[in-house]
């Protein structure tokens, strides 16, 4: 038996309707709708040119963004970043003694009440 010739008319495949000669009222409005955002959306591109962040711009703002997430979970860490400056300007030996002992003072008026809170962090 030799294969059947299909004509054009006989198969099974949807129709497509051709879009310039099908109008469907929802659809234009969606499309224009489309064109429309997507206009204005390139515009807002052409318009900014922005240029990509330099490696310090990244990791100024990764670590904006690690302090934000340890304030969230730390109750103390402003005081304990305060209280590491001045021990490093404190642990200096080039430091005159009257100005060590201010920084001790202003170092335990800030951590009083606080001591046992303090003492358990890894600052």
């Amino acid at each position: 038996m030799a294969a059947k010739k299909h004509d054009a008319g006989d198969t099974k495949k949807r129709k497509r309707l051709n879009t310039e000669t099908h109008e469907d009222p929802k659809a234009s409005k969606l499309v224009a709708s489309k064109k429309h955002k997507l206009d204005s959306v390139a515009k807002d591109n052409k318009n900014k040119k922005t240029t990509p962040p330099t490696g310090r711009e990244r990791r100024l703002h990764s670590k904006e963004l690690a302090d934000a997430r340890k304030k969230k979970r730390k109750r103390n860490f402003t005081l304990e970043q305060e209280l590491a400056r001045l021990w490093e300007k404190m642990r200096r030996h080039e430091i005159a003694k009257e100005d060590r002992a201010k920084l001790v003072t202003e170092a335990l008026q800030k951590m009083k009440g606080k001591i046992p809170k303090i003492a358990k962090t890894n600052v």
